[in-house]
């Protein structure tokens, strides 16, 4: 409280004037200066960027976005972990691909046509083939089959 007495005094010495002004004749000539601005601003013609690279810009941001991304996520992966992406490569061995390549290259009506045959090492049940037809097939391909 006794600071505060102390500097009541020499506040009240200080002259209470606005120290911010304008200049003289400021407003005599403001419209005319406003004018010739707004004038300017018209005769300037916006620069148009070109076309493709408007329409580039999506593009090589994506492209950018995909590279932050591997590098990011697969090069500390093959750091850390190198035997591990080189033994994914060798999962399938030569037994796994012949396999894979005949169940691949099957179409629906040699499949039905295996189902029709009979044969000597194993017996389907009406449920083992409806559960798988209901599993691998849609309904909608069903339907199209038994419609040709």
């Amino acid at each position: 409280m006794d600071k505060l007495k102390n500097i009541v005094p020499e506040l009240s010495k200080i002259k209470k004037e606005n120290p911010y002004g304008v200049p003289d004749k400021y407003f005599d000539d403001f419209y005319a200066r406003l004018q010739t601005k707004i004038d300017a601003e018209k005769r300037l013609v916006p620069r148009q960027q070109n076309r493709t690279i408007r329409f580039l810009k999506p593009i090589i941001g994506l492209a950018a976005s995909f590279a932050l991304i591997f590098m990011l996520v697969y090069w500390p992966l093959k750091i850390f972990m190198p035997n591990q992406l080189a033994n994914n490569t060798e999962i399938l061995d030569k037994n796994d691909v012949d396999y894979l390549s005949i169940v691949e290259g099957i179409d629906e009506d040699s499949f039905y046509t295996l189902l029709d045959e009979p044969s000597n090492s194993v017996d389907f049940s009406n449920e083992d083939l409806m559960s798988y037809v209901s599993t691998n097939v849609s309904e909608y391909e069903i339907y199209l089959a038994t419609n040709y």
